[in-house]
């Protein structure tokens, strides 16, 4: 009888993952046929960049971030940690070489130290406070991106143009990860997101690395008083911008692909319960995010233990039952990758990124390298549900209620 149970809630957990699965992609396939065009005269926009360390993409995206094909006037700001962070020579060496050789789409580029580390919140909020209070007085548009997103040529201009819809004040993109090499940790990372995709678009979760705000709302919404305490301006941003009156939406062709595959699995498993921390400390939809990968790994869980327990009882019939519905759990769980990894090579198309192949043999990888993601997943989400400390490039954070309070670092 618990056997049953439970392979039928493993099937109808697929079923319920099938149904997201098609609203993800229902959605990105209506955002696709309707590409907003961009305002003429297009609004004048600030591109915002918080650093802490040098990335190894960091030159690739000041590059990509000069060969913006952007109709309006634009202004890159640069916040580095400090002056003796790595990445201050670096930055400060690539916009002179750019900006000499003619190769710099920006009306103008600035680069400043944070200038004050408060207690509260995280460095990269203080970066961000900054920043909104240093933005040239003609900025409409203000945009963030991370050092690890290399945009396409025509980023800017979709942010702008999604950002200029009716009712609209947020918009980004997301990352789609395609490890070059295709290393374990890298797939577990790129399965995991695939599946985030899709709750982060159907839930309204913004993502800080490709996103646009109308600059109107950023003071009047309490974004930016929000900021003080928080630990990511992504997450925290949902809530106000909804009180405000104001819309955010995903915009599918803003999807970052993002080939890199140096990370091993100790690390990946604090970067997922970071990013999933994020959504319990800012965004209303924690609950759902939550039960969704607790849910599913104690279901998973359950299902082994059953089927140990029956093996080893020598109860045959209910063994055979809980594996077929464990394998068939697993490869439709493949099948929903693969959609949506489907989707997202219709999504790369309008900027022209590189499209993604699929074969038996990346099929077989996927399946490989599921089971170890699904319990990573699982059990980075209980960390992100019990979290007390995070730590974040370094810098040390206690949780405190919905913000955090910097300790170390």
């Amino acid at each position: 009888m618990i056997a049953a149970l439970l392979a039928g809630a493993l099937l109808a957990t697929l079923g319920l993952q099938l149904l997201l699965t098609l609203a993800f992609a229902v959605v990105v396939r209506r955002r696709l046929r309707r590409l907003p065009g961009l305002a003429q005269p297009a609004p004048a926009a600030e591109v915002v960049l918080c650093l802490r360390g040098a990335d190894p993409s960091l030159a690739d995206a000041l590059m990509a971030l000069a060969g913006q094909t952007y109709p309006g006037p634009w202004r890159l700001l640069v916040v580095v940690d400090s002056r003796q962070d790595p990445a201050w020579p670096l930055v400060q060496h690539t916009i002179a070489r750019l900006e000499a050789a003619g190769q710099a789409g920006w009306q103008a580029a600035r680069l400043t130290p944070l200038a004050a580390r408060p207690a509260q919140g995280s460095l990269k909020s203080a970066s961000l406070r900054q920043a909104f209070g240093e933005l040239d007085a003609a900025t409409e548009l203000v945009a963030l991106v991370d050092a690890d997103a290399v945009v396409a040529p025509g980023w800017l201009a979709a942010l702008a143009a999604g950002c200029g819809q009716d009712g609209v004040g947020a918009v980004s993109g997301n990352r789609w990860y395609a490890p070059e090499h295709g290393s374990g940790p890298g797939l577990v990372r790129a399965i995991w997101n695939g599946g985030a995709l899709v709750l982060m678009t159907l839930l309204g979760i913004p993502w800080g690395g490709s996103l646009a705000v109308r600059r109107e709302l950023i003071e009047p919404s309490g974004w930016r008083e929000l900021l003080a305490t928080s630990l990511c301006e992504d997450t925290a941003l949902a809530a106000p911008l909804a009180r405000s009156g104001w819309r955010y939406q995903f915009r599918p062709e803003l999807l970052a692909l993002d080939r890199d595959d140096g990370i091993a699995l100790r690390p990946l498993r604090r970067w997922i319960s970071r990013q999933l921390l994020t959504a319990r400390l800012h965004h209303p939809a924690w609950p759902l995010v939550a039960l969704h990968g607790l849910g599913s790994w104690l279901l998973l869980l359950a299902v082994l233990a059953a089927l140990l327990a029956a093996l080893c009882l020598g109860l045959w019939s209910a063994a055979a039952g809980l594996l077929a519905a464990l394998l068939a759990y697993e490869l439709g769980c493949v099948a929903l990758l693969l959609l949506i990894e489907s989707v997202a090579c219709r999504s790369l198309r309008p900027l022209g990124r590189e499209l993604l192949q699929q074969d038996f043999a990346h099929a077989w990888q996927l399946l490989r390298w599921l089971p170890l993601a699904q319990w990573v997943y699982g059990l980075a989400t209980l960390r992100a549900s019990l979290a007390r400390r995070v730590e974040w490039r370094g810098v040390h954070y206690e949780v405190r209620g919905r913000g955090v309070r910097r300790v170390r670092g």
